[in-house]
């Protein structure tokens, strides 16, 4: 049955058979569909704009990266005060931060008349340090940075997941369109078979008009079908001029220049496409769908908020210690001996900033989770609703094939017919036509069926994989 739904078109005439087979000899480029996408993809501005994603993506890893970078900082300050230099104080260091805490490598070098002795640095000499801070309850599990590096991959895979998404709505749109291009064009190689035709038996018809074998009234019945099918043609011409030009938005060149579909260029004859396992499909997309990919990164974004949130609810102590030394290459005494050591606490009496927080990055959890239930049941029913289109437009091509099949055999049976002066040039005209539109919507029935094809691949989620770099 799936074999015999893209028969290619037959007609029993022999002067059908010659007219097709002259337009076979003429020289014609075929583009296929991955031909077109590859073309497409090199220089489409919408391919291009999700290409940019990509590079977002990797400025959002980075930005959260940023968030460990080293840092210098330098302090100074000086006080004169009638005439009198009371200090100097001078404090240069960098600041690295840990996963957990800060590890602080600096030189402090204070002096002046007036100085405080906790500021002292042996007697203006000069103190290296180095130290380690280190929060012990709020922020020892998470912090600021953690999460923002965390959110940082979490928002590349969103954003991988909609370069997808434009991506394969790209790769439908261009099927449409394509298919549409076929359908149009063999709308109109049909038409241009029919009006040729038509043509052909006026000038038969009135050859016999001359020799009498014939009345005056079927040349009139003749020149109204020549005349009805040079309409058809030109409507049929009209389509396929607008479904080139559509098709041919989607073509540019390396400078940013639309082009064209020439006229000697054609779309590929369709093949056999076996029919992918529901079920399969239906598991992919649940797994894979850039829909879900892009929740599943909201909620990890969401769970990391929610985190932080439990972390504010904590109290907050920071320790502080720093190892002193007179210089860069020697330390005369030992941990115990030269440090600075501090501790700072604080925690709020109620709670309620804190407590709203978590609360509320609890709700947006559920909120999140929620939609994914949703979207998978969508997901599931849309896959299956395009799936049934599909398998229908398999069984109408297969009923359409099987009806242009009898009408070509009622044709040939009223050429006989006609040619034994048993017909008119009516039912000639009726079953030719008959034919030729039953030959029409199976190239319809075709076209429609590629369309669910990609709107099945589509809805599942399913991308080309020699399209995304």
């Amino acid at each position: 049955m799936l074999r015999n739904r893209f028969k290619k078109i037959s007609f029993s005439l022999l002067f059908f058979f010659s007219v097709l087979s002259t337009h076979a000899q003429e020289e014609v480029k075929i583009i296929t569909l991955a031909d077109l996408y590859e073309l497409v993809m090199l220089y489409h501005p919408v391919y291009q704009q999700a290409d940019l994603l990509s590079e977002q993506a990797r400025m959002q890893v980075r930005l959260g990266r940023g968030s460990f970078d080293p840092k210098l900082e330098s302090k100074y300050d000086q006080k004169v005060f009638k005439n009198k230099e009371y200090y100097q104080k001078w404090n240069s260091y960098a600041k690295v931060p840990l996963w957990a805490g800060n590890l602080n490598v600096g030189y402090e070098r204070n002096q002046g008349s007036y100085l405080n002795p906790e500021n002292d640095t042996d007697s203006g000499n000069g103190l290296m340090y180095i130290g380690l801070e280190l929060p012990v309850l709020k922020g020892l599990l998470m912090d600021e940075r953690r999460a923002s590096l965390k959110k940082g991959f979490a928002m590349q895979q969103m954003t991988e997941a909609e370069q997808i998404k434009v991506i394969n709505k790209l790769v439908l749109q261009i099927a449409k369109d394509y298919w549409s291009w076929y359908f149009a064009y063999h709308q109109f190689r049909l038409a241009e078979t029919g009006f040729e035709l038509a043509t052909f038996r006026k000038e038969s018809v009135d050859e016999r008009i001359k020799q009498g074998d014939l009345a005056a009234v079927d040349g009139v019945e003749a020149q109204i079908t020549i005349q009805q099918r040079e309409i058809n043609l030109k409507m049929a011409e009209l389509d396929l001029q607008k479904a080139k030009l559509i098709l041919s938005n989607h073509l540019w060149n390396e400078n940013n220049e639309p082009l064209e579909i020439m006229d000697d260029i054609q779309p590929e004859e369709m093949g056999v496409e076996a029919l992918p396992n529901l079920e399969d499909l239906t598991n992919q997309a649940l797994v894979g769908h850039p829909d879900l990919i892009s929740l599943q990164a909201k909620t990890t974004v969401l769970n990391l908020d929610q985190r932080l949130a439990r972390e504010s609810v904590k109290p907050e102590l920071n320790l502080k210690y720093n190892y002193l030394g007179t210089t860069a290459s020697s330390w005369e005494y030992g941990l115990e001996e030269n440090y600075k050591f501090g501790a700072t606490f604080s925690m709020p009496l109620f709670l309620r900033k804190e407590r709203a927080k978590l609360q509320m990055s609890k709700l947006k959890v559920q909120d999140i989770e929620f939609k994914m239930t949703m979207k998978r049941r969508e997901l599931s029913n849309d896959i299956q609703k395009a799936f049934l289109m599909v398998e229908n437009y398999v069984e109408l091509t297969d009923m359409q094939q099987e009806m242009s099949e009898n009408y070509e055999i009622l044709l040939q049976g009223e050429t006989d017919k006609f040619n034994a002066g048993e017909s008119s040039v009516f039912y000639m005209n009726v079953r030719e036509g008959k034919l030729i539109e039953a030959q029409t919507k199976l190239y319809k029935m075709k076209s429609e069926y590629a369309k669910s094809m990609a709107e099945l691949n589509w809805t599942a989620g399913v991308s080309p994989n020699f399209i995304i770099k």
